[in-house]
Order: C-alpha cells, then structure tokens, then sequence
C-alpha cells in the first residue's frame, strides 16, 4: 500500500455496461455523480491484471495515468471482485446523499457477486448420443457446506412420468385435459471420475414428459437438499424423421442375420421361390458339464495324478 494523492475515480468502457456497476438511470447524471466524488489518497497498486479479468472502474493519478481500481473475474462456479482503492470510505463521509450512493454500490456489488452462486445439490439431463431408446444420464452433483464435493452421500431420483389424457373417452371439444403422472425411485451411484458426482440412468418408454426430482442425505443421514430437472423423450420421433427408406441399414440387418434384400422387381420370383426355401431352426438347449465323458475322464485323472503324486513324495 502506497499513500498518494488525488485518484478520480472512473468507470471504465467495460464498466459502463455493467448495470450493477452504475448508481444512476442516464449517463449525464452517472458522470455528474463520479465528479462529485471526492479525491481518495491510498490505493493498493497492482503490477497487472489477470488473464480474464475486467476491469470495471480506474482512477486517475495528478499525472493523467489510469490505474485499475475495481477488478472482477470469474472463479470456479463463482465471482471475485478486488477493490484497491483503500480511503473509500471517504465517499461515504462526503455528505448524506454520497453515503447512500456508497451503501447502493456496496449492496449492487455484493448481490453481483452472489448472484450465480450454484446450489448444493443440481440436478442436470445429459441425452446419450446414438441412443435409439432416448436414455438420458442423470446427473447430481452434490456439494457440502463449504461447497466442496460431498462423499458417500445417498442420491434418491424420483422420475415422474406426464403425460396428457382426457377425462372423457370420446372427442370433445368440451372435454377436459388433465395430467396422469407416473413415477419410477432411482438411486445415483457414484461416478468414478469425479468426486461428488452421482449418476444414474434412464431410459424413457413413452412419448411424454419427464420430471425428475433428486433428493440427497449424507452419510448421518441428514438432508443435504433438493433439485429438479425436466426433459421430453419421443422414441418414434427418430423412425418417423424421414419417410425414405434407410437402404443402406436395411442391407446391414439383412447380410448380419443371414437374410436378403429384394428389389421390387424381384418380388413375383421370390413370393413364388418361398415353398422351396429352407428355413433354417434354431433351437437353444443346455447339458450339464459333467455329463460329459470326456470332462469326467479329466477329472478322474486329475485326481489319480494327485493321489500318486503324494504317494511318491511320501505325503500319503
């Protein structure tokens, strides 16, 4: 800390559009406001700024030179702010009207830094790529009270299943629309790469909407918190993309299981080739292994080489 004299405080280009930054509606009056400020005499010099920071307000020394005065960046899943200006409080004891202008920017600044702050418990819905039934990963990230990942915590998952019905069985334009909710209990296990996630999944059977609701105790057995989270599955919605037959999937299935592709021109001379097609049985059946001879013969000679193995070496 170096005492000086005379910083004017300013809102930089990057400060002006920050709306927690400004005390005033228009900007005439905001730098009517910052003029009126009075001079402060100690500020807390920095070398530099850190990649990613902003600087929202500068001060300008006796010589015309711009030094930061309010820094803001991002940190993990949350803001800092540095203020370097260390007589600030010389604006409040101004007069009444600077005091309540201090007060505003300190609550403008606090509830700023606040105001992303993440929950203990967050629930997100990540769709699993090339899933033809739609499942999704749930996904509970789970955090204690210093908001450090929290171990051996138990995640239940309550899906509820929405779908809309009618209350009458017939078309009426008078009828009705209410909400028929089913629910499935899911328990998240722990991930393995990272601590404090919790991770289930599930796979959609209908066309509706999902509502997922996630609550977690730790280990004594004490209410961490809640979260929710929703989703919309449609399993048809990807067979009823395009109605041009996918060729090049339908020769894949056919050349795996065996079968055949047949063009629409070879459709008469396959009908009348059926009666004399094989059709080929498979039928599944089980033997016990030790039904088997040969493996009964390896046992009993395992057992001989034994017994006479000991007796050679005196053992029996």
């Amino acid at each position: 800390m170096k005492p000086t004299t005379n910083f004017q405080f300013n809102l930089t280009r990057e400060g002006w559009l920050q709306p927690w930054a400004r005390l005033r509606n228009n900007e005439g009056e905001e730098k009517s406001r910052m003029e009126a400020m009075p001079a402060f005499q100690v500020l807390n010099r920095v070398r530099e700024i850190k990649p990613g920071a902003s600087v929202i307000a500068a001060v300008h020394d006796e010589s015309g030179r711009s030094l930061p005065a309010l820094a803001v960046q991002r940190f993990g899943n949350g803001r800092v702010a540095a203020m370097m200006i260390g007589d600030l409080w010389r604006w409040g004891l101004h007069d009444e009207a600077s005091h309540r202008d201090m007060d505003k920017a300190w609550r403008q600044l606090t509830r700023w830094l606040v105001a992303d702050v993440p929950n203990r418990v967050e629930l997100t819905v990540e769709p699993k790529r090339d899933d033809p039934n739609q499942a999704v990963l749930l996904k509970a990230r789970v955090r204690d009270k210093k908001f450090q990942p929290l171990d051996n915590a138990t995640v239940n998952l309550t899906v509820h299943v929405v779908t809309n019905t009618f209350s009458q069985t017939k078309p009426d334009p008078n009828a009705k629309l209410h909400n028929a909710t089913n629910s499935v209990r899911i328990t998240a296990e722990p991930a393995l790469n990272e601590r404090g996630l919790y991770q289930a999944t599930y796979v959609p059977r209908e066309t509706a909407g999902y509502r997922a609701e996630g609550t977690v105790m730790d280990e004594t057995g004490v209410d961490v918190g809640r979260s929710e989270a929703g989703w919309t599955a449609d399993p048809a919605a990807e067979e009823f993309r395009s109605l041009k037959p996918n060729r090049p999937l339908l020769e894949t299935i056919a050349r795996q299981s065996g079968g055949e592709v047949i063009p629409l021109n070879r459709l008469d001379s396959f009908a009348a080739s059926l009666p004399n097609r094989k059709a080929p049985i498979t039928e599944s059946w089980t033997v016990p292994l030790w039904h088997r001879s040969a493996v009964f013969v390896f046992a009993f000679a395992c057992f001989l080489a034994e017994w006479g193995l000991r007796r050679w070496k005196g053992m029996a």
